[in-house]
This record gives C-alpha cells, structure tokens and sequence, in this order.
C-alpha cells in the first residue's frame, strides 16, 4: 500500500511537471508546434497577437491600404480609363475630321491608226465638318459622362466590398488562431493525463480502457488540429489573395463603433448613372437632318495625255483632268423613313430604361433590409458576448474543480474530459463572439453606405 501511494504522489508530480512545460526526459515535449504555451490564469484572447518578434506584424489598417491596389481593383481603375476613352472619342467628333488620298488611272484611246495614252497621278486632301446632326453628340457625350461616373462609383463599391472581404478573413483568422491555441492548450493537458495513466496501468492501478480513451481522445484531437491549421493557412491565403501581400503575423485591432446613418451604396449610383446613359441615348436616335461642310482640293500631277501629233497635252486631259481642283460645298442629308427602325430603337431604349429603375427600386429597398438587419446583428453580437463570457467563467471554474477531484482519483477520466472539452470549446466560443462582434459593425458599416477605413485607426 506504502508503493502505491508513493507512486500516485509521483504521478500528480509528473502531471505538474507536464502541464508547466518543465521536461523530465530526453523525449520530445507532447506538443512542440504549439503557437504558444500559456499560463494557467491567461486568457487565450490576450494571447492572439502575441510573437517573439514583431517583425513584419500588419494591422487591419494596413491590410487595407495594400488591398487598394487588389488586382480586381486595378481591373476597376482601367474600366474608367476606357469609359474616359470612349467619352472622348465623341469630344473629337465635334472636330473636322481630315482625309488625304492619292490615285492612279491609266487610259487608252485608240482613234484610226493613232493611239491616244493618258497616265493620271492623283493627290487629294478632303476635308468634313458636320455641323449638326440632330444633337446626336450631344446626348451621345451626356451618355458616356454618364457611364464615367458609373465606372467611378462601380470602383469605389467594389473597393468597399473587397475591404469587406478583408476584414472577414482578418476576424476569421483569430477566430481560428483561438481556435488552435485552445486546442494545442487541451492538447498538452491530455499528453500530460496519457502519461500519468501509463504509469498508473504499468503499475496496476488503472485500468486498459482508461488509458486507451485518453490516447483515443488525444488522437482526436490532433486530428482537430490538423483541420484547424488547414483552414488557417487558407484564410492566411485568402488574405495575400486579397492583399498581394504575403501573410504570416496579424495584430488584432478593433473598429469604432459605427455612426447611426445611411448613405445611398455606390451600388445602387452605378445603376443610377447606368439608366441614366440609357435615358440619354435615346436622344442620339434623332429625325433631324444632318448637315455638313466639306472641302475637298485635288491635284494632277504627271499626266502624259498627248494629242494626236504628240506635242502638246490634250484638250481632254486639261478639261477632264486640270492640274489643281477644289471643291467646296454645303451637305444636308435627312433621313426620310426607315422602315420604323428609329422608332423601334427609341421605344427599346425606352424599356431597358425602365426595366433598370425596377432594379434600383429593389436594391434601395435591399439596402433598407440590410441596414436593419446588420442593426439587430450588432445588438445580438454584443448579447452573445455576453453569454460566450458567462459560459467560460462556468466552464473555468467547473474544470478547476473537475481537475482537482480528478488528480485525487474522486472523480473518472470521462468526467475530467467532458469539463476539459467544455472548457475550451467555451473559450473558443468567446473568442469567436468577440471577433463577430467586430464583422458586424464592418457588415453595418458597409451596407449603410459608410466608408470602412473612416473607422479603423
């Protein structure tokens, strides 16, 4: 009896020891990959942004300002490149246009037993100014001023949306960090009560099934941990994806509690201006005239038209063919009927326009949903913030308690591991609220037609 109680002293001893991270043999520590061994009194949600070296450590902020230059992005700011490109492309209508040309004929006569030869070079500048066409250009430029704009807000609302998208990842990465930390913390506390109950079964005081259930449990949750880190590189990934930057170390910041206000989303102004540019196009189907100047100059060089004797060019060639010509005119040209096809195109404009104003309609009234939505959200983040704290604070003190009992053999394995299990996952679950918390507030932000880095220090 004097052995056996000696030897369950040396086992509480070999648990302290385990559990401290103080190694008792050359054998590697159970758990050496750990992102960090904390104490037994820390909070795993002080610990999440914790590193030996703080080189290299991007905030939100900064994520943020290298998603500016996303690839998606940069596709955007090229978009309104060419939208400016195509509005100015109707600019440089309103100006003459220039036509330079050169020709070539060559004739022959033939009149009794002479043959008449007549070579013609030709050079000619024409020149076309169209005056009016009905204001054409005119709606055709308010149209793609229109389209301009709808570019530049299409941008701003896809910047705002990948930023959205950053700040999930971002949240989702301490989530899952928390996540393993927790775990890699129940890791260890379980290596440590495998090797405890191995001396206590080598030395016949415990029995197989307690021992195999503990390394059964171990097992499973290093399987957990592998899951864990595979999303956790994904999100890292994601993250570079959206940031064209390499990922490695984060520091947790928080974002400032949004303002109670609502901005119209730069979504629904792109399909503003969007309808807009349909509107305007229908004024570029015109009934008026066009009219037009032009001034056409012609010039004959090398012709070798000879009369019949040879020695003197042509009457033909000089009245047919004078060595300098212009032309200069006035063009009106007014399209009488067409088969209705002006009219058809009016009216298809005319519903495209109308069918686009149902889509505003609908996203305005989305928009109103999803600001009361993410409104309620905030409030429900703050109250399940409220439970997650409460639940570890239950959670803590019952595996205090569990643990005790269990290291004096009061109380079986499945009980200790039912308070460890509930321990962490509760610890887990309030890491979680409290980044929820902070997606909910960018939600909101975002979809009250805010801007996100207005509120990120």
């Amino acid at each position: 009896m004097l052995f056996k109680k000696y030897l369950i002293i040396f086992s509480i001893f070999y648990v302290y020891l385990s559990a401290n991270d103080i190694t008792i043999q050359k054998e590697p520590k159970p758990l050496n990959e750990v992102f960090t061994t904390i104490g037994p009194n820390a909070e795993i949600k002080n610990m999440l942004d914790v590193y030996d070296n703080n080189d290299g450590v991007l905030d939100l902020k900064s994520l943020l300002e290298k998603a500016k230059d996303n690839y998606t992005l940069q596709g955007k700011n090229i978009a309104i490149k060419e939208a400016e490109a195509t509005r100015d492309s109707v600019i440089g209508s309103y100006i003459p246009s220039l036509d330079i040309g050169y020709s070539f004929n060559s004739t022959k006569s033939y009149i009794n037993s002479w043959n008449k030869a007549f070579n013609a070079h030709q050079a000619q500048a024409s020149a076309n100014w169209v005056i009016f066409d009905g204001a054409s250009r005119e709606f055709s430029l308010l149209s793609n001023n229109a389209l301009v704009r709808a570019a530049i807000a299409d941008k701003g609302y896809s910047q705002e949306s990948v930023f959205l998208q950053v700040i999930s990842y971002y949240y989702q990465y301490f989530s899952i960090k928390g996540q393993i930390i927790a775990m890699e913390q129940k890791k260890v506390n379980i290596a440590a009560n495998v090797a405890r109950v191995q001396v206590l079964y080598d030395a016949g005081l415990e029995p197989l099934d307690s021992l195999e259930a503990l390394k059964a449990e171990l097992s499973s949750t290093e399987y957990q941990l592998e899951s864990l880190r595979l999303d956790f590189e994904q999100t890292k990934l994601q993250l570079s994806l959206f940031t064209n930057t390499n990922i490695d170390k984060l520091k947790l910041n928080e974002i400032k509690k949004p303002e109670e206000k609502e901005i119209q989303s730069l979504n629904i102004t792109m399909q503003e201006e969007q309808a807009l540019s349909v509107e305007y196009q229908i004024g570029t189907l015109t009934y008026w005239p066009t009219i037009s100047l032009f001034d056409t100059y012609y010039w004959n060089f090398k012709n070798n038209a000879l009369d019949v004797y040879g020695t003197q060019e042509s009457s033909f060639s000089m009245e047919q063919h004078p060595r300098h010509q212009n032309v200069f005119g006035l063009s009106i040209t007014w399209n009488i009927f067409s088969g209705f096809s002006t009219n058809r195109q009016k009216e298809a404009f005319k519903l495209a326009n109308l069918r686009m104003q149902k889509d505003i309609a609908y996203a305005k009234e989305e928009q109103k949903n999803n600001i009361k939505f993410y409104k309620s959200s905030i409030l429900a983040a703050l109250s399940q913030i409220d439970s997650a704290k409460a639940s570890l604070k239950s959670a803590t003190i019952a595996f205090d308690t569990v643990a005790q009992k269990y290291l004096s053999q009061l109380v079986s394995y499945n009980t200790y591991l039912d308070a460890l299990i509930m321990k962490y996952n509760a610890e887990s679950t309030y890491i979680q609220s409290l980044n929820n918390y902070e997606l909910q507030k960018a939600n909101y932000i975002f979809y009250s037609g805010q801007m996100l880095l207005d509120y990120i220090n």
